[in-house]
């Protein structure tokens, strides 16, 4: 079994004693692509859309994240601009960790830097199987294999929340194509769509 790279209430609750939560509204950004990497960020409650806004305004999803997950590590440890915009889908709320906060933590307990290796190991590994499953796996083999990874991410549970527009955008694909590929996924009794959330049965 993997190792966890999501924070434990545990460890959110450590956040939140040593530092201050801040609020986002829907729609509102939380880092644009170039911004310096002076922190990185945690994920209190909530959702939040990463991803980057081409020139032309088109806006390309990479992911979304929930609570307990970690995004900007990369710009912060490597000190190169944010890569990827990252907005506030629905309310949320963050907790922004720098260098001292960070220095706190991992003095407090050295699992935080086993938990940020993992973290950006995961990161890694999901760019190479998204290019790898680009390459040759169907549209529905693809979406196979984003919900077991984001279910997985919910500490194991058999449920994905998420719409199928921020699927389809997931995946690169129309809405069109993302309904027939989860049709084709319940027509095999691998999934259940249910109201605001798709249950994994097979998988």
């Amino acid at each position: 079994m993997a190792e966890r790279s999501r924070l434990s209430a545990r460890e959110l609750a450590q956040l939140a004693a040593r530092a201050r939560v801040q609020h986002f509204a829907g729609g509102r950004f939380i880092q644009h692509q170039g911004d310096p990497g002076d922190a990185f960020w945690a994920v209190v409650d909530g959702h939040v859309t990463i991803g980057r806004h081409s020139e032309d305004g088109i806006f390309t999803h990479f992911a979304v994240l929930a609570a307990g997950d970690l995004f900007g590590e990369l710009a912060f440890f490597t000190g190169v601009p944010r890569q990827v915009d990252a907005v506030a889908d629905g309310s949320a709320s963050m907790i922004a960790i720098d260098r001292p906060l960070l220095r706190q933590l991992m003095a407090a307990d050295i699992g935080w830097a086993e938990l940020l290796l993992r973290s950006l190991s995961r990161q890694l590994a999901s760019a190479l199987d998204t290019i790898d499953a680009d390459r040759r796996l169907s549209a529905t083999e693809r979406l196979e294999n984003l919900l077991v990874t984001m279910a997985r991410n919910e500490a194991g549970r058999d449920t994905v929340r998420a719409t199928q527009q921020q699927l389809a955008d997931l995946l690169g694909v129309s809405r069109v194509t993302l309904g027939a590929s989860l049709a084709e996924l319940a027509k095999q009794d691998k999934v259940r769509r249910n109201y605001g959330y798709i249950q994994l049965l097979g998988l």
